[in-house]
């Protein structure tokens, strides 16, 4: 098994792409899933939702698919909605899958990952 992936976020991001995580760009990210939901750009309300829910992802909810996904992305990315909306469809994925294997379709290139990493 190949896991390339191996931080999946509580919105269906994945960290291990982030320009932020990977310390490419500053302020290094340790990812929502070490610092509770605050990443050094705020307070990400979908990670605070899924934390006090107590559920690994959102695809996990009895609400999900909710009103807060889709709203959440960043304003600068050109394709930040379609990313949202695309991370709807991977969490349903992953909820009926697992994780573990998730992680495992998206590393050996089964699944299309959408964040890029340039």
């Amino acid at each position: 098994m190949t896991t390339k992936n191996k931080i999946a976020r509580y919105c269906g991001s994945i960290c291990d792409n982030c320009k932020f995580f990977k310390g490419v760009k500053e302020p290094k990210c340790l990812g929502c899933l070490s610092c509770a939901g605050k990443p050094f750009w705020g307070k990400c309300n979908v990670a605070e939702c899924a934390i006090n829910k107590k559920i690994e992802h959102c695809g996990l909810c009895a609400d999900f698919p909710c009103e807060l996904l889709p709203k959440q992305f960043d304003p600068n990315n050109p394709r930040g909605k379609e990313e949202a909306i695309f991370r709807i469809g991977h969490l349903a994925i992953r909820a009926k899958i697992g994780t573990e294997q998730w992680l495992e379709k998206l590393a050996n290139g089964y699944l299309v990952s959408f964040i890029s990493e340039d």
